[in-house]
């Protein structure tokens, strides 16, 4: 079972670096980025929370549940605010501790990404995300991504599925599948 409190001290982490996160949006991609970058360096993963296919780029799976569970525990707080005519989100850190679970590395990765989207719109961050994920192009809404592969390069990859292709039909072959 994937570990609830480390997502939410990550989803707090995120927006404690940042002061203030503007949308949902941001704050899914945020959270996938910290991911990534974490990853890029470390031989483990920053959590083991699920990230799902959502419309518009990956998404953090469970999010208003995790978020109202953080404003429950009063460690967040969640604002409504105007762009223009429409009303938005905001979510801001009720405090200003770091979490003692939080290494130096994984709070490094969580700054990375805050400041990779902080200043993009969410359509830029949807963009980025749509173009560069083969995770999020190779899957359907609300499936789970295998967010790894997405640090592959694209030649990488595709070497990477022609391999798996040749796997399958060598157990097909055998009478594996």
């Amino acid at each position: 079972m994937a570990d609830r409190n480390r997502a939410k001290q990550i989803i707090t982490e995120i927006i404690r670096i940042a002061g203030t996160v503007k949308t949902k949006a941001h704050l899914h991609k945020m959270f996938y980025f910290a991911h990534l970058w974490y990853a890029k360096r470390e031989p483990d993963y920053l959590s083991d929370w699920p990230i799902v296919r959502m419309p518009r780029g990956p998404g953090i799976e469970g999010a208003d549940s995790l978020l109202n569970e953080l404003i429950a525990e009063g460690t967040i707080e969640v604002r409504t605010v105007s762009i223009g005519p429409h009303s938005a989100t905001e979510y801001r850190t009720l405090g200003d501790e770091i979490p003692d679970s939080l290494s130096p590395e994984a709070i490094d990765a969580i700054r990375e990404a805050v400041v990779f989207a902080k200043e993009k719109t969410a359509a830029e961050l949807s963009e980025i995300t749509h173009e560069y994920s083969h995770s999020w192009q190779e899957s359907e809404d609300g499936s789970e991504l295998n967010i790894y592969v997405d640090l592959l390069a694209d030649d990488e990859y595709e070497e990477m599925k022609v391999r798996m292709q040749q796997n399958i039909s060598d157990l097909r072959a055998i009478g594996e599948l």
